[in-house]
């Protein structure tokens, strides 16, 4: 059935960047491209001529100049070490751009170290309009990739973080948009309550209160990260889990879960070992070149794996 383009939910999704786009970047913008309905928006000092598209926009800034911004916004001074830092400030984004997004029933956020599939296909007008937080994980914030309805509870979500100032005021990042979310969305008091002082009160109404709490929060695993302790389709951990991944006419796909299609295909324990537990290295963590693609060139397939990133 066809989607009636009149009445679809606007989505915008920001990506604050600074320094140098990193080595797949030519991948990745095509794959932001081919999500046509979809509007990106880049702060950055990052070149970004070769990668004009109607629904790709930018405001070219330095990385000071973005900071001076997060500063008029704040009572205190936001002094971050690096611009790996802005992480921190994601959840204060619906405020912060409060003017950029006023066109859009939804605003989201993404990181650079991943190519998208048909975002639509996942998260359909239906569930756009049942639902007002969508994270790719099961019960939890992603960092990676996240979406909110643009109303005043998410837009002001950040206050209720706790000791919210206390984490921007540290130089260096913490983790604010992914734990802090979580907690700020999902905790009760009874939770908090417990988490303090080591309790483990629980009853059918504290459940209840739960429940209704995180209902309009769609949180739906999307095994957009492989190589995580978490067990994937087929119950597979860490190292395990699928190692070859197919990009084919906006499609993701791999080497072990048939014809199923992914959302995205996040690059993290490709690229860096820091996250994987089970002290496996990550193959592209010493590789000087890993992308070999021409994308002006016809490519049938293109492979994500352990070498690399290259076209069939």
């Amino acid at each position: 059935m066809s989607i009636d383009q009149h009445k679809m939910q606007r989505i915008i999704i920001f990506i604050p960047y600074f320094g140098k786009f990193p080595e797949w970047s030519d991948l990745f913008f095509e794959t932001l491209k081919r999500n046509k309905t979809i509007d990106f928006l880049f702060y950055t000092d990052c070149e970004i001529e070769k990668y004009e598209a109607p629904n790709i926009h930018y405001v070219k800034l330095s990385f000071q100049e973005y900071v001076d911004k997060v500063n008029e916004h704040l009572d205190f001074s936001f002094t971050p070490e690096n611009a790996y830092k802005i992480c921190d400030i994601r959840p204060l984004f619906g405020t912060i751009h409060k003017d950029d997004f006023k066109e859009y029933e939804f605003y989201g956020w993404c990181d650079m170290d991943l190519i998208f599939g048909d975002i639509r296909s996942f998260y359909t007008n239906e569930l756009l309009n049942s639902f007002d937080v969508f994270t790719t994980h099961d019960g939890r914030m992603s960092g990676h990739f996240s979406l909110f309805r643009n109303n005043v509870r998410n837009r002001e979500i950040y206050k209720s973080i706790y000791k919210w100032q206390d984490t921007l005021k540290k130089p260096h990042f913490i983790g604010m948009d992914e734990h802090g979310l979580n907690n700020a969305y999902q905790m009760t008091v009874i939770d908090k309550f417990n988490e303090k002082f080591n309790r483990k009160i629980d009853n059918w109404l504290i459940r209840k209160i739960k429940a209704r709490k995180i209902r309009r929060l769609y949180m739906r695993e999307q095994y957009s990260t492989p190589f995580i302790p978490f067990p994937w389709i087929d119950g597979s951990l860490n190292s395990n889990q699928p190692d070859e991944w197919y990009y084919v006419d906006g499609a993701i796909t791999n080497n072990r879960d048939g014809d199923r299609k992914f959302m995205y295909l996040h690059f993290m324990n490709f690229k860096s070992s820091q996250w994987r537990h089970d002290g496996t290295k990550a193959p592209w963590e010493e590789k000087k070149t890993i992308f070999t693609l021409d994308l002006n060139k016809k490519i049938g397939k293109i492979v994500i794996n352990s070498i690399g990133i290259s076209g069939m």
